[in-house]
């Protein structure tokens, strides 16, 4: 192709990334908007979090009372139509919501349900900061601007916008350095990460943040195996690998990239003979990740008694450590309880888990979509990088191999949490269900799973229909995943709510 037809081209590929930049953060803007307040997917603990955190104020156990300021914007703000069924009510007609009635802060029925959530445990007081500090000072500098009551709350939600569109724009980056030739990828992986279906976005939520801090961790250790990056460089690599882990205990897989890349990483200079000369620069990057987890795992044994923070979260939900010889006595460990841990934290990991009046936001059709279409494509994209050992694209090949290797990791971190506890009475994981199939948990790898989603779907076209732009699937792909969503949330966008009927 002449130069000028690329640059023209390459313009125009800008050009389609930033619209996807601008679809993806309206429709995350759009959703946010859509859904009630204080869904069932922990949102009360979390903005509970934020709130404090804005304040300035980190929990000092590892569960804690709600603060009494919080639970008067959640009972004012909440909605019944997450746990409760419609028929519950006279005529199948939800109440006003509160904040509609005069003079509300005065009814002793207000009172009430507030002192009764102040009372509630929060059970998420033990979670890493890194979240809750950019929500917390979200919060405030909307407090500054002038927004309050139900809109400040939504303006927490609405920070996951522009972190969406960054989280676009960042898949774009990733796919144009080490897939400079895939079309499929340097498009495709904006295109599915813009539609993509993850309820996530649409809260107020720890998890919101991982996906965008975790992709940027994995870019810049790639960038470090490669590059000979300057000081700097790794000094900002170990800071956004140490964030990324405290965003999330559950991104741990980063720490596991981080070791796999600075044992190569050595491996290849001394095979260059340039050890002595850039290890330096790995010290840094080391020092940067350990001082600031380091930092917080002390503060959380010297205030909460346990590095983790989280004994007395595990001890208020009522969960036992197994012996050691009961580890492997566990459904998962079966044929029948494999398959059905992972079909269904491959749909949880695609769409989420909000329910609508305790119903699953969900279609059987589309779920059996997800797990097919996920099975398939990385069975596909494994045996071809097994099988297809191209020695003439290292870069492409690494960063396939990295994205199977932290998303192997966060799979089989969820299947040994499943095992190592009795849940006792607790809701989920539960006796009856003893499986941690939340997705959510594992958002941080959602870029690394769709370039191996992307790459078995181009390996597949490849061979049997070789004349299709696989661009043309992805498109279809995405409008699908969309035309579900927005069906199976008719009612929600009809909610009296929810932030369009805010006053």
């Amino acid at each position: 192709m002449p130069t000028n037809e690329m640059d023209r081209w390459a313009g125009r590929e800008r050009s389609i990334i930033f619209w996807l930049c601008i679809v993806g953060a309206c429709r995350v803007l759009l959703f946010s908007a859509v859904f009630p307040l204080f869904n069932n997917v922990d949102e009360p603990a979390h903005f509970d979090l934020v709130y404090k955190y804005s304040h300035g104020r980190l929990p000092r156990a590892g569960v804690e009372n709600f603060n009494r300021e919080a639970a008067e914007l959640m009972v004012l703000y909440r909605t019944p139509e997450y746990l409760s069924k419609l028929d519950r009510f006279p005529g199948s007609v939800l109440p006003p919501p509160a904040w509609t009635y005069p003079n509300v802060r005065e009814l002793e029925w207000f009172y009430k349900e507030v002192s009764r959530r102040e009372e509630r445990i929060n059970h998420e007081s033990w979670s890493f900061p890194v979240y809750y500090m950019v929500a917390g000072l979200w919060c405030a500098a909307g407090r500054l601007l002038g927004i309050e009551g139900g809109n400040l709350l939504y303006w927490i939600r609405f920070l996951n916008v522009p972190l969406f569109a960054v989280l676009v724009w960042f898949s774009y980056i990733l796919a144009r350095t080490f897939f400079p030739n895939s079309a499929l990828q340097r498009v495709g992986l904006p295109l599915m990460v813009a539609f993509f279906p993850q309820d996530i976005f649409y809260s107020i939520s720890n998890d919101a943040i991982s996906p965008l801090l975790f992709v940027v961790g994995f870019f810049l250790l790639l960038q470090v195996y490669f590059e000979n990056k300057s000081g700097g460089y790794h000094l900002l690599t170990g800071l956004i690998v140490a964030a990324t882990f405290l965003a999330k205990i559950s991104n741990v897989a980063v720490l596991v990239l981080l070791g796999v890349v600075v044992l190569l990483k050595v491996k290849r200079l001394l095979h260059e003979n340039q050890v002595k000369k850039y290890l330096p620069r790995l010290a840094i990057l080391l020092v940067a990740v350990t001082v600031p987890i380091g930092m917080w795992l002390a503060r959380n044994y010297v205030v909460l008694g346990n590095f983790s923070g989280q004994a007395d979260a595990i001890e208020y939900a009522g969960w036992t450590a197994k012996p050691l010889g009961e580890l492997l006595d566990h459904p998962i460990c079966t044929p029948s309880g494999l398959l059905f841990f992972l079909t269904e934290l491959t749909k949880t990991f695609w769409r989420g888990e909000f329910v609508w009046h305790l119903e699953q936001i969900a279609s059987r059709g589309v779920d059996l979509f997800y797990i097919i279409s996920t099975g398939v494509l990385l069975l596909a994209s494994g045996l071809g990088l097994i099988l297809r050992r191209d020695k003439t694209d290292e870069r492409r090949r690494f960063a396939l191999t990295m994205s199977f290797c932290v998303l192997v990791v966060s799979v089989l971190l969820l299947a040994v949490l499943s095992t190592l506890y009795d849940f006792g009475t607790w809701y989920a994981p539960s006796q009856e269900c003893p499986y941690f199939t939340f997705g959510r948990l594992i958002s941080g790898v959602l870029l690394p799973f769709l370039v191996i989603y992307l790459d078995g779907l181009g390996r597949i076209f490849s061979r049997l229909w070789s004349r299709l732009n696989p661009l043309i699937i992805v498109s279809i792909i995405a409008a699908v995943i969309t035309l579900s969503e927005l069906s199976l949330t008719l009612e929600v966008f009809r909610s009296p709510y929810n932030w369009f009927h805010l006053k």
